[in-house]
């Protein structure tokens, strides 16, 4: 016969792992930037940052629900609890308070400066004081987003690479900051010809899990521990 606190200590497994069951759905927010994340022939969400969420998802034990929204939205859905998982810098400009951080990063992403052939070549964010700047709105450049805006000549705002490439040919003189891989594919897709580039910065993209998730501490224990496994298994 199982004792009293046998029976509370099976019975609160049950609550617990029950609990974890209804709340198997969580949902994932991505942005448009190939090869990170994008939609397929299928109009699927696809990409180096899709496999690596659906890796840690299926670690978990939980179902993924993709939700593809536009830059200027993604901060607002995060703020409203609407999203459980996404990813980001340590430092975001989305307040830290709202969301757990993993402990190792999941991408390593180059910062790059790109100007038009004829301008003058940068190869720091200092170099980049009093210029026309083109930046993505929903970036937070290492936390230096404030500033290179107070400090520009002028800035245009762009709501992706994209966006932000199509700003750089309105006017001579102007420097896009983008992140190098998102970056190149978008030069390759359009033929995109007459630009350079320099690295400014190196950032870490972590993973981040909402606090008001369902189970969010027990999420990102696991998901540390996978990206950990993955750290060491790099090095070794």
């Amino acid at each position: 016969m199982l004792s009293l606190s046998k029976i509370v200590f099976v019975s609160l497994v049950v609550l617990c792992n029950a609990s974890f069951a209804v709340n198997a759905e969580v949902k994932i927010a991505y942005l448009d930037t190939p090869p990170y994340a994008f939609h397929n022939a299928d109009q699927e969400p696809s990409g180096l940052l899709i496999d690596a969420f659906r890796e840690i998802v299926d670690e978990v034990g939980l179902e993924a629900r993709f939700v593809h929204l536009p830059h200027r939205r993604l901060i607002d859905f995060i703020e409203r609890g609407e999203i459980d998982i996404w990813a980001g810098q340590d430092n975001s400009r989305v307040n830290n308070e709202l969301a757990l951080v993993s402990q190792h990063p999941l991408f390593l992403m180059d910062l790059y400066v790109y100007w038009r052939e004829g301008a003058q070549p940068k190869n720091t964010l200092d170099d980049l004081k009093n210029q026309n700047l083109v930046l993505i709105s929903s970036y937070s450049y290492g936390g230096n987003f404030s500033n290179l805006v107070k400090h520009s000549k002028h800035t245009e705002f762009a709501i992706n690479h994209e966006d932000g490439f199509e700003k750089l040919f309105m006017a001579q003189n102007q420097y896009l900051l983008g992140y190098k891989k998102i970056s190149e594919a978008i030069i390759d897709k359009f033929k995109i010809v007459g630009v350079k580039g320099n690295q400014l910065a190196q950032y870490k993209l972590y993973l981040k899990v909402s606090k008001s998730t369902p189970n969010a501490i027990e999420i990102m224990k696991k998901a540390d521990a996978l990206l950990l496994q993955k750290h060491l298994q790099s090095k070794s």
